[in-house]
């Protein structure tokens, strides 16, 4: 299983050829597609945030669809504490939200499809997969 990101989602949504190329490529492995309640609730925001609010949401719920909602249990949240524990320690930020989207992924071992590597190869133990 894999974990789509925002950024993944958003392309999707703009038609991107590299990201439909990719989820091409995953749909055609059979490889079952996952997002987290923060990149569904990024979406959103964004969706929210447009000069077409209700056009975007629309689209944000049409994406979605295509993935299962990971649960945010509490082996993300104590991971969540310990990651962002660990990176703070060392004088790096990578932000609250992406910290929590990767606490999500590690807990259901899945590694994550994104465009933001800067910030997500700050995570020791999360596979980036990127398209």
């Amino acid at each position: 299983m894999v974990c789509l990101d925002t950024t993944f989602l958003v392309d999707l949504g703009r038609k991107d050829p590299a990201a439909w190329k990719k989820l091409e490529e995953l749909r055609d492995k059979r490889i079952p597609l996952t997002t987290t309640p923060i990149n569904a609730a990024e979406l959103f925001k964004g969706a929210y945030r447009s000069k077409e609010p209700d056009k975007e949401a629309d689209k944000a719920r049409q994406i979605l669809r295509i993935a299962r909602l990971l649960e945010l249990n509490l082996d993300a949240c104590e991971r969540y504490g310990r990651l962002l524990s660990t990176l703070l320690s060392k004088g790096e930020t990578v932000g609250d939200l992406d910290t929590l989207i990767a606490s999500v992924a590690l807990a259901h071992n899945q590694s994550l499809i994104t465009k933001n590597n800067e910030h997500f190869t700050r995570i020791p133990g999360l596979v980036i997969d990127s398209y």
